[in-house]
């Protein structure tokens, strides 16, 4: 299918890395020309006359004209072009996880109630929202819930998990203030979105009004963040509240962004999947290094030089044993697609052979092997092949083996290595060590300044984990919750036998656990996130009364 937006991106984003090369070019077609007027003219060619010239030579005329120089021409002209480096889109980050980073705003108003849209507007938006999440695959994702007022359901996260039963809580019965002003979203925003790093937002909704439009169009004017609207309801709906397409269109059009429409299937997630793609592109981490696209032109290069051996079998049986004799040393089996290998000792079983790896480093270096089985989603087996430490501990990261993950981070010995390091630490939940980490390391001097820009980043949200630990565990102080749903210790005291029940004040004293204790203990962590994921929605309704006393107006956001 004809993609008018990967075609865009193309012919905005082209450039060459390496410009300099395109003045070979120059000397290059100045000798060809010089070969070319040679070859027209050679002194036999003004022995012979015309009429006998052209009976006793062949392919002197049509294309077949100087067709060895003509392709020694393209070969040389593909080469150069490949040695300058064409590009149009940045490399990726070596986690999987730093994708485009996506802030969804669902409409929890009461005409999102509606059931033009079984079974209802508000039900099928929060499946859309989830459908697009495992759609993506990666790729941090936070939740904001509108109506009379604005706030952050779930803030940035990658994990799913977590993301789910908020996002099933959300109905308009917790929402603080009733109505529909999308507007009053700029200020948590604004908090979720920091940096201008080409971050999508995603509109959830059946319409907007026009002070909406004009305060959106006005943020996005002044970001890089890409605004997607995606309309909920029935153009051919009866209902008492009609999805505003009309509104939400010129939302998308005066905001620079898209209008998706809502369909049965899956058409709208690949949509704005596309679209979130193309704007992490445009707009991404502009540190990421731009990715030399020149390779791909070596095969036709290859190919072409391929034409010079076309004089007798022995050559050609040589390219035939060539293209053949990797598929004989290499079986399928030795490289299985696998991505659900569970254990570094299942992938002894797709170890290549002696032989089989002889072959292979005749061609690559350790390192691009292992690039290759990345490339087809064999971690595991790519971390056996790797040499640098960095890209081995990625590798092990890829495939969820954080605690080898770790090791091979901190084999590496670089401030790179221990960043990698804390994340890998934070993926097993241990937040403690990963802040302790995280905190030496920002306290060097000589830290890089991208790199310290990301430091800070992860430890501001390790942090803000402890933290919100250690404040659902100083809420249970005071509680009459039962010995099933507190972390108290000492649920069971001592009491004395056959006198009437007496309880001391260092019993009735209740000891709230902290967050080295909780995450010290996996039993206490499990039952700490029991409690949490008990009733979200009574969390999320507190959370929010909590948010609209402390939130400033959208007016003060600007």
């Amino acid at each position: 299918m004809f993609d008018w937006q990967n075609w865009s991106l193309f012919f905005s984003q082209f450039h060459f890395i390496r410009p300099l090369w395109l003045i070979a070019l120059i000397p290059a077609f100045v000798l060809i020309a010089i070969r070319w007027k040679s070859d027209t003219k050679e002194e036999w060619h003004t022995t012979l006359p015309p009429h006998l010239r052209r009976a006793l030579t062949i392919k002197q005329t049509g294309w077949q004209r100087q067709l060895p120089l003509k392709v020694l021409s393209a070969t040389i002209t593909l080469a150069i072009i490949t040695c300058a480096g064409p590009t149009w889109q940045r490399e990726v980050s070596p986690f999987g996880e730093d994708k485009a980073e996506v802030v969804f705003l669902i409409d929890v108003s009461h005409s999102m109630m509606q059931t033009d849209v079984p079974p209802s507007r508000l039900e099928r938006a929060k499946h859309k929202i989830m459908d697009m999440i495992e759609y993506r695959s990666g790729g941090r994702n936070a939740l904001i819930a509108f109506a009379g007022s604005a706030h952050i359901a779930m803030p940035m996260t990658y994990d799913q998990g977590v993301f789910a039963p908020f996002l099933t809580a959300i109905e308009p019965r917790i929402m603080p203030v009733a109505g529909k002003r999308v507007e009053q979203s700029l200020p948590a925003l604004n908090t979720l979105l920091p940096d201008d790093t080409g971050a999508t937002i995603v509109l959830v909704s059946d319409g907007v009004s026009a002070s909406s439009i004009e305060m959106f169009a006005e943020y996005f004017q002044q970001t890089s963040h890409s605004l997607v609207v995606l309309a909920i309801g029935q153009p051919s709906s009866t209902s008492s509240n009609p999805t505003g397409y009309a509104d939400l269109s010129r939302l998308a059009s005066e905001a620079g962004g898209n209008l998706v429409h809502l369909s049965v299937d899956n058409k709208d997630i690949e949509q704005v999947t596309r679209l979130v793609e193309r704007n992490m592109q445009l707009n991404g981490d502009n540190k990421m290094p731009w990715k030399d696209m020149g390779y791909a032109l070596l095969i036709p290069i290859a190919l072409l030089s391929l034409l010079w051996f076309r004089k007798g079998w022995l050559v050609q049986w040589a390219v035939l044993i060539a293209l053949g004799l990797p598929s004989y040393l290499v079986s399928p089996s030795a490289y299985a697609q696998s991505t659900d290998v569970p254990s570094i000792e299942a992938t002894k079983v797709a170890t290549p052979t002696q032989w089989q790896q002889w072959w292979w480093d005749l061609w690559m270096t350790r390192d691009q092997q292992g690039q290759r089985l990345m490339n087809r989603g064999q971690y595991l087996q790519a971390a056996h092949q790797f040499e640098s430490p960095i890209y081995q501990g990625v590798a092990y990261y890829y495939g969820r083996d954080y605690q080898q993950a770790h090791h091979a981070f901190m084999a590496a010995q670089s401030d790179l290595g221990d960043l990698y390091a804390s994340m890998a630490l934070a993926r097993q939940r241990e937040y403690l060590a990963s802040r302790n980490l995280l905190q030496q390391l920002s306290e060097k001097p000589n830290l890089d300044s991208n790199l310290r820009h990301k430091v800070v980043q992860n430890l501001s949200a390790v942090k803000a984990i402890i933290e919100e630990i250690e404040r659902y565990s100083e809420s249970q102080m005071n509680t009459t919750d039962g010995a099933e749903e507190s972390f108290e210790i000492g649920d069971n005291p001592q009491t004395s036998e056959g006198a009437e029940e007496t309880v001391t004040e260092e019993l009735l004293m209740k000891e709230s656990l902290n967050a080295n204790e909780i995450l010290g203990s996996e039993a206490l962590a499990q039952r700490w996130l029991d409690r949490i994921e008990s009733d979200p929605s009574l969390f999320l309704q507190n959370k929010f009364y909590l948010q609209l006393e402390q939130q400033p107006t959208a007016g003060e956001s600007q």
